[in-house]
């Protein structure tokens, strides 16, 4: 019924609604310092740089289709630090790497609290799978990186050969971090504090809405791993749809016990427009303003697509 739908929006406790968005921001702020932190072995990237960059990134991933995004943040960082545009890549590939083993402990823990589900028990462990794959790559690629070397320079002509080796270079830079036990054990620190306040954010979306039963602890934080996993699937800009989806199979999950009221499936709709404004507005809003301050063009965005020759495997955040 859209008329309760629209009614639920109408009611809803805005205040809760702004401060859900105010959340986003404290979230912004730490998973600048992460990538500051990851950056660091490549020299030192003032905050307001790393910010804007990360905030084009993820209006890029909104609006771009195969998450170009990352290429896009990649570029305008290399641009305006002069760091390689390859080594800043390669963070954003650790930094996901991140990301993604976050979101499969956080999915197992609900899972392991009392949330059955046979699917998300499947996504979770095909997740582990990719993950450990990707782990044990970096390894092989860090420690026997001579390897590579070598192919590249007995089967590639000398101009090819000579950038390839140039571009893994770069990349190889964008990876140190992963070799200083202090850096590591920061962004690590600063990695657990990005991931905290985007549940605290859903979670005060949740309370701005009667669902006629309070809200269940688990629903905002089994909604981290499933709107994450799902918005890794080719979707309308902004992830619209999968949002909604994601956000009703939590729902429907977590209050699956509970007596709920009679216009819970309209209430449930509401919930799925309202978190998807609270999440995406606080970092797409700025990100077109910082778009516009680095004075980018649809020439930049192509270039920032050729940052590197592939799309990147990754699990997105709920925002990005």
């Amino acid at each position: 019924n859209l008329a309760e739908v629209g009614q639920a929006i109408v009611n809803a406790n805005y205040t809760l609604l702004f401060l859900s968005m105010a959340v986003m921001f404290i979230h912004i702020f730490f998973r600048t310092l992460r990538w500051q932190w990851l950056l660091k072995p490549m020299g030192e990237v003032s905050f307001w740089p790393a910010c804007r960059a990360l905030l084009i990134g993820i209006t890029g991933n909104t609006v771009l289709p195969a998450r170009a995004g990352e290429f896009l943040r990649a570029f305008v960082l290399g641009r305006s630090t002069g760091l390689s545009k390859t080594g800043v890549f390669a963070t954003l590939v650790v930094e996901r790497l991140f990301d993604g083993m976050t979101v499969l402990m956080v999915l197992l823990g609900v899972i392991i609290l009392g949330v059955r589900n046979e699917q998300l028990q499947t996504v979770g462990i095909l997740g582990g799978i990719f993950y450990v794959g990707i782990i044990v790559g970096l390894v092989i690629f860090m420690t026997k990186r001579h390897w590579a070397d070598a192919l590249i320079n007995k089967f590639l002509p000398g101009n090819l050969a000579e950038k390839i080796l140039e571009l893994l270079d770069g990349f190889s830079s964008g990876l140190e971090v992963l070799k200083n036990p202090g850096q590591l054990a920061m962004v690590t620190l600063y990695n657990m504090l990005t991931w905290i306040f985007v549940p605290v954010s859903m979670w005060l979306a949740l309370l701005s809405l009667d669902f006629g039963a309070p809200v269940p602890w688990q629903a905002p934080v089994l909604m981290l791993p499933v709107m994450a996993l799902g918005l890794t699937v080719p979707a309308a800009p902004g992830g619209v749809g999968l949002v909604q989806a994601a956000i009703k199979l939590t729902l429907d999950l977590t209050f699956v016990n509970l007596a709920v009221a009679s216009n819970f499936n309209e209430t449930v709709a509401a919930a799925g427009i309202l978190i998807h404004i609270t999440q995406f507005a606080p970092e797409v809003i700025p990100g077109i303003f910082c778009f516009m301050y680095e004075g980018l063009s649809t020439s930049d965005i192509k270039s920032g697509q050729q940052v590197t020759g592939e799309s990147p495997a990754t699990v997105a955040t709920p925002a990005d």
